[in-house]
């Protein structure tokens, strides 16, 4: 099983409240929270990793942030079995857990933007499948969320040319291996992918914060 929890931040949090979840995460991760400029970024921040623990609370895993490690391209995993990955972008946030093989995930807030500042980051049957959706930025966005799951699940992110691996389907193959791609329905206006080693089905909870 897939767990996934994910929160939508709907207001700044009182001074109290912001402490009272900063002090949730241990000291190096308060530090990183705090050198967010912008309130919702330092929040999200925050929510992401109480998201996280609420996965791990819900799978009965006695692992804590403290446990955290991080590999030479700075992705955070536990050396315990257990695989995550946390996105967010507009107001929410979202952290999913499995106790078999690899995890990542992306969530992208839909935005206008000029698909020419993207020339070399579609393989040219990803391109293909964007000109033919009636709506290009769903057609993108479903896509760029397919793709950044898929090299956060590698372990790699951005350090992989986004070029090199094709999603359009939702079984793919990279360095031989199998990754599956599903997505997930948290919000209209947010496409939402996961890309996992071992295809499972997921739990999917709203948690309030």
């Amino acid at each position: 099983m897939i767990i996934c929890c994910h929160s939508e931040i709907t207001r700044r949090w009182d001074e109290q409240e912001f402490t009272d979840n900063l002090m949730l995460l241990p000291a190096d991760l308060q530090q990183a929270a705090l050198r967010k400029r912008r309130w919702m970024d330092k929040q999200l921040f925050i929510a992401g990793k109480i998201l996280l623990l609420r996965v791990l609370k819900d799978m009965g895993n006695p692992l804590s942030l403290s446990d955290l490690q991080y590999n030479t391209h700075r992705r955070p995993y536990f050396d315990a079995g257990v695989d995550f990955n946390i996105s967010h972008s507009g107001a929410r946030a979202i952290c999913c857990a499995t106790g078999q093989g690899k995890i990542g995930i992306d969530i992208e807030q839909i935005k206008t933007i000029s698909l020419s500042d993207y020339p070399d980051y579609f393989t040219k049957n990803e391109w293909d499948y964007i000109d033919g959706h009636e709506r290009e930025f769903k057609g993108f966005y479903n896509l760029w969320t397919r793709k950044e799951a898929v090299l956060k699940a590698i372990g790699t992110g951005f350090h992989t040319p986004l070029s090199s691996v094709d999603v359009v389907a939702d079984r793919i193959e990279y360095d031989n291996i199998t990754y599956y791609i599903q997505p997930l329905a948290i919000a209209p206006g947010y496409p939402c992918h996961i890309a996992s080693t071992v295809k499972d089905d997921v739990k999917l909870m709203r948690i309030e914060l």
